[in-house]
Order: structure tokens, then C-alpha cells, then sequence
């Protein structure tokens, strides 16, 4: 006789079961979307010159702390056309950053957004000039925050940190690479092996294409510095812009060796075990070997995480283009929990502990 009642318990049980997980992971999808969203924090609109250029960029303060963060991270762009938060990418871990007391200031790259000037004129050097102006510019702007300010770069920026922290003269408070390589050559060559492995490619054959690739690019190369071949004809052949291809042919020799060899600020190098880009074991080897003997220098390779350390079970692709629209999907509902485990933690941690030693 009471069998109905006790039914009725359970599926109003089941229904209410069912209710709060629906719950729960609506909570779950706003928290990853509020991720990409700044419109509650605390910001100033800051310009600044380098060379001939204007730059345009925003600095983001954290909550609570908007006159004295507990530190403040510059971002330096990898390759590529990007504007100051790299068409929303940043946003999950810039307020992550902002979460732990750490304010950022981020810009558009020259020509790009509300920046003037051509990031595809640029030198790695001229890159460089551009971040210690940066630099300068917020320690203006936050002059009580001096000694706490640093930098975060990622990919290309491999090429632009060091030489910043090589410098003579006062020193930003910390440096922080992701996914950075030492020669400019030798990266090139793992992102075409890595990518010729996806198509299937022997050892054999990757290693022949890297060899006859090299020797056609070195006769471009030297004929294009003898006036013999048009950059319209070379551009062509490389299947690009006759803009990036002087971009190249500038920066196609940088390598960092040196610069690291001389790093006397606190520098943090983070790669993912899983990069596809950028070789994760041989940079890391290259950087434990050059950066001098400090306590305040780490060097670091994340199991499960890609280039730009997020989860390589879900993002394990070379470029962002290449993401299939559920990864995209994934991404903006994953927000800052799109990162591989462990690596937000490594940043932001790093950042404080280091500030809060030299202060």
C-alpha cells in the first residue's frame, strides 16, 4: 500500500538531484565566461612612445588594492598581429593575476588596434626598446608600485625578456617566459618537424625536408641580399607577405644565448611538456645551462600543458586557428580552468613571492 509514496519520494529525490546539478554546472559555465569579462575591475587607459610609435594598452587593477597592488605584470606578446588582451585570450589568465593581488598593463602591438606604427618593421631589439618603455611608463604612472613591477611574456617574447633583463641601468623586479626559444633557427625547425609529424611524415623524411629546406632558404636568402631575386618572387615562394618576409630576414638569426648568460633579475622559464611549438626539454636544458647560478632564477617543464600552457588533452594544436569549434567552446566555458593544472598557480605565486623577498 505505500509503495506509491515511497516512489514519489524517490523521483521528487532524483528531480531535485537533477535540479542542482543543472545548478551547479550553470555556475560552472558563468564562472568560466565571467573569466573573459573586465568591466568590474578597476582600469586606466595608458599610452606610451617607443620610437617613432604610439602605443595604446590598459592597465588593470586588482580589487581592493587599486594604489598598491602586491605587483604588476607587463604582458609581451608572442608573434602575430595582437592587440593588448590577444582577441580575448589573456582574459582567463589576467583575472587569475588580478584575483592573486597582482595588477597587469597590457598593449596593442604597433599598427594594431589604437597603436600606431608596424609590428611587421620591428626588430627583436626594437622589441625590446618597446617593453623597457613600457616599463617606464607604468612606473610613472604607479611610482609607489617601482619595485614591484616586471614582466610576462610568451612565445617571441623569448627574444625580447632576456635582453631586457641583460641591460644595465635599474631593473624591472621579475621576469616571466612561457613558452620561449633560445635560437630563432632551431625553433623554426622543431615547429616544422612537429607539424610534418602530424601528417604523418617518417624521421627520414622530416629530417631530408629539414635539410632541403634549409639549403633553399639560405640561396633565397643570399639572393635577395645580392638584389638578384625579387622580394615579390621570394615572398611568393614562402607563401607569405612580402612584409612578413622582411620581418623575417631581420630577426631569422636571434638567439638569446647571450643575453641569458647576463639575466641578473629574477627570472622564471615555464614551459609545457606537450608544446608543439617550441621545444620544451631542449630550451629548458639551454636555459638551466646559460642563466646564471641565482636562487632567484627557475626553470620549469609542465606535464600536460601546451605552448601556452593550457590543458593539451583539450588544446593540444599549434596554432589557435587550428582549434576545432569545440575546443573554442571549451575554452570559454573552462575560463582560467583551461590551463593546465598547477601552471596559474606557478605564475601568480612566483610573482608574489619574489616581490614580497626583494621588499
Amino acid at each position: 500500500m505505500h509503495k506509491p509514496a515511497r516512489t514519489n519520494r524517490r523521483r521528487i529525490a532524483l528531480a531535485m538531484l537533477a535540479l542542482l546539478a543543472l545548478v551547479a554546472a550553470g555556475l560552472a559555465l558563468l564562472s568560466g565566461l565571467s573569466d573573459f569579462d573586465l568591466d568590474a575591475r578597476s582600469q586606466r587607459q595608458l599610452t606610451f612612445t617607443s620610437g617613432a610609435a604610439t602605443l595604446s594598452g590598459t592597465l588593470v587593477l586588482p580589487d581592493g588594492a587599486e594604489e598598491r597592488p602586491q605587483a604588476v605584470a607587463l604582458l609581451v606578446h608572442g608573434d602575430g598581429p595582437q592587440d593588448r588582451w590577444s582577441n580575448g585570450g589573456y582574459l582567463p589568465l589576467v583575472n587569475a593575476l588580478l584575483d592573486r593581488g597582482i595588477a597587469v598593463y597590457s598593449w596593442d602591438k604597433p599598427g594594431i588596434g589604437a597603436s600606431s606604427g608596424d609590428w611587421l618593421a620591428q626588430s627583436m631589439q626594437d622589441r625590446s626598446e618597446e617593453a623597457r618603455a613600457a616599463w617606464a611608463a607604468v612606473a610613472q604612472t604607479l611610482p609607489q608600485a617601482r619595485g614591484r613591477i616586471g614582466f610576462l611574456g610568451f612565445s617571441q617574447a623569448g627574444w625580447v625578456l632576456p635582453a631586457v633583463a641583460a641591460q644595465d641601468g635599474p631593473k624591472p623586479a621579475f621576469f616571466v617566459l612561457v613558452g620561449g626559444a633560445v635560437s630563432w633557427q632551431r625553433q623554426g625547425d622543431y615547429f616544422t618537424a612537429r607539424r610534418l609529424e602530424a601528417e604523418g611524415r617518417t624521421p627520414e623524411e622530416i629530417a631530408q625536408h629539414l635539410i632541403e629546406t634549409e639549403r633553399s632558404e639560405e640561396e633565397m636568402f643570399s639572393a635577395l641580399a645580392a638584389g638578384t631575386l625579387p622580394e615579390a618572387d621570394a615572398a611568393r615562394a614562402m607563401e607569405t607577405s612580402v612584409e612578413r618576409l622582411a620581418f623575417i630576414r631581420r630577426n631569422r638569426h636571434a638567439d638569446a644565448s647571450n643575453a641569458i648568460a647576463q639575466v641578473d633579475a629574477p627570472f622564471l622559464a615555464v614551459w609545457g611538456a606537450e608544446d608543439l611549438n617550441v621545444d620544451p626539454q631542449a630550451n629548458a636544458g639551454d636555459y638551466r645551462r646559460l642563466l646564471p647560478s641565482s636562487p632567484h632564477h627557475r626553470v620549469e617543464v609542465l606535464p600536460g600543458a601546451t605552448h601556452g600552457l593550457l590543458r593539451s588533452s583539450l588544446f593540444g594544436y599549434q596554432l589557435a586557428d587550428q582549434m576545432p569549434w569545440y575546443a573554442k567552446g571549451a575554452f570559454l566555458l573552462l575560463g582560467r580552468k583551461a590551463y593546465a593544472k598547477g601552471a596559474i598557480p606557478l605564475v601568480g605565486d612566483w610573482i608574489v613571492e619574489t616581490v614580497q623577498g626583494a621588499n
